[in-house]
């Protein structure tokens, strides 16, 4: 890991602004299919001769945005599929946190939270650098809390709950209000295990190993259905067996991002190569996405790939890390182990964050003590961070500083730091205190290394505000609708953490909904 740390200088591009975009265009990066497995044989239309399946509403994906979208959609009276590529359901909604950004909820009222519509827009604004789609911020604003109702209600979902039983809101970064919910079951299978059962109920046939390599357009350039290869092998679209799906209301592209294929994201961002380690399940890869866009969607902010800051460099993939690590920077401090002094506020977005952490060239060191660790994330999380081996349990200050070789300077920066938490105000960084954060007391302590990993991509086709896919005419494609991580704009440079389960949910609930509807191919 070490090796791959002093390779990083790479991004110390990232720390002055927008990630770089590759000047080239797509034609060189998107898979290429070859073989039996992408040979089609096809109509004069260029439709398949002959359908092996057929139903009304197919989607693609089965992480939040995928099972909600078939959910209301079957709701809606439409035969609906759901395809996979992975053997599993639910993707990376399955292993998120599960955390959701819910504005005026019932949650923020019990504890006296204000918060506004307006305010929701302006935090996801501010983080994506003014390039959003404000008008779908504004969307996922107003039915956030709706949203998270419908979770509770129909899901049968269960929200963490303190001391007294009200359910808790926490802290978040980027956020300059309370505004997140997380689940009790402590990850998103709290949401996608309760949809699948749902689905599994209305009869919905969820069919993995199925990847997806083409979409077809009639001649009045209606997308009438699909082609998957299955079991293809490896993400790659030239193995599999070939099978022809036919839709008669429309497709839902809810595939996820491509975080975990370096060859795409280099293309976008070269410096994000394999040295860089993602958070994300195997199946993140771009052939859904190229394949929509072969067959004429509009894709947009390609190039802003997302960086979690909540990572540890002493572990793969997401591993045990980031739901405890992020669960902390509101209650403790990170530090630079050079200096001994902090670089930044820990409740910054995840871009100003993780820029700062790459730009100063070594891991951080998080630092909170035992009385400030949430009391759901210190039953549900910490342990498994030091059974993983990427935290440490020290007793005394003097311990912390002994073991890490920390400088001088780090006593006076702890001072500073409990002044400010008994203050309410950071006169350094700004950061948000919370309103029960305590000083960091007398031990024992917990530190953590952090270094961020590729986490999310915000760019994917552009849809409109009916969830319709856009062409490069930005006009609406029949029959074709996407949601989730799959498109781009909705969160410009920067996702703001916990509001992608918004985004998802919201927009696959649309999505599901209007496709239903469609008017059914002829």
């Amino acid at each position: 890991m070490e090796t791959s740390l002093d390779r990083r200088g790479f991004l110390k591009t990232l720390a002055i602004g927008s990630v770089v975009a590759a000047g080239a265009g797509l034609a060189g990066c998107a898979p290429q299919q070859k073989g039996g497995a992408s040979a089609v044989t096809t109509s004069g239309t260029g439709l398949p001769e002959a359908w092996d399946e057929e139903c009304d509403v197919v989607v693609v994906g089965s992480g939040y945005a995928g099972l909600s979208a078939a959910y209301e959609a079957s709701k809606a009276g439409a035969d609906t599929m759901i395809v996979e590529k992975m053997s599993t359901i639910g993707g990376n909604s399955a292993i998120a946190d599960g955390d959701f950004a819910v504005c005026m909820s019932s949650a923020q009222k019990a504890k006296g939270i204000e918060d506004s519509v307006d305010k929701y827009v302006a935090d996801m604004m501010t983080a994506g650098l003014g390039l959003n789609d404000e008008a779908k911020c504004r969307v996922l604003a107003e039915k956030s809390n709706e949203t998270w109702e419908w979770t509770r209600s129909e899901l049968g979902v269960e929200w963490d709950v303190d001391e007294k039983g009200e359910v808790n809101v926490i802290p978040y970064g980027g956020h300059n209000t309370v505004r997140t919910i997380h689940p009790a079951l402590g990850h998103g299978s709290a949401m996608t295990v309760p949809l699948t059962s749902k689905l599994d109920e209305m009869g919905v046939p969820m069919k993995t190993n199925r990847m997806v390599v083409k979409f077809f357009r009639d001649e009045t350039g209606r997308v009438m259905g699909i082609q998957v290869n299955e079991k293809a092998k490896g993400n790659d679209p030239a193995t599999g067996d070939p099978r022809y799906i036919k839709a008669n209301k429309g497709v839902v592209l809810a595939s996820g991002g491509f975080g975990k294929d370096v060859a795409w994201r280099m293309q976008h961002d070269p410096h994000l190569d394999d040295t860089v380690d993602c958070t994300n399940q195997d199946g993140a890869t771009a052939e859904a996405l190229a394949a929509a866009m072969k067959a004429g969607a509009l894709a947009v902010h390609l190039d802003w790939i997302q960086l979690g800051p909540w990572c540890s460099p002493d572990e793969t993939g997401y591993g045990k890390g980031p739901s405890y690590i992020d669960a902390n920077v509101a209650y403790g401090m990170s530090i630079d182990p050079q200096t001994g002094k902090r670089i930044v506020s820990e409740l910054a977005d995840r871009r100003v964050y993780s820029n700062a952490i790459v730009e100063n060239g070594v891991p951080l060191l998080q630092i909170v003590d035992e009385q400030n660790i949430p009391k759901w994330n210190f039953e549900a999380n910490l342990q498994p961070a030091i059974d993983a081996g990427i935290t440490k349990k020290l007793a005394t200050i003097d311990e912390v500083i002994a073991a890490y070789s920390l400088p001088d300077e780090f006593k006076a920066q702890f001072a500073r730091y409990n002044g400010y938490v008994e203050s309410g105000v950071d006169e350094e960084f700004g950061k948000m205190i919370p309103k029960d954060a305590k000083p960091l007391g007398a031990g024992p302590y917990y530190i953590t290394r952090i270094w961020p990993k590729v986490h999310h991509t915000m760019g994917g086709v552009k849809t409109n505000m009916d969830a319709q896919v856009l062409d490069v005419d930005l006009k609406p494609i029949p029959g074709f609708y996407a949601a989730g991580e799959a498109t781009g704009g909705v969160h410009g440079a920067c996702r703001l953490g916990s509001c992608a389960t918004a985004d998802c949910l919201v927009n696959g609930r649309l999505a599901g909904q209007m496709a239903a509807k469609d008017s059914a191919a002829q």
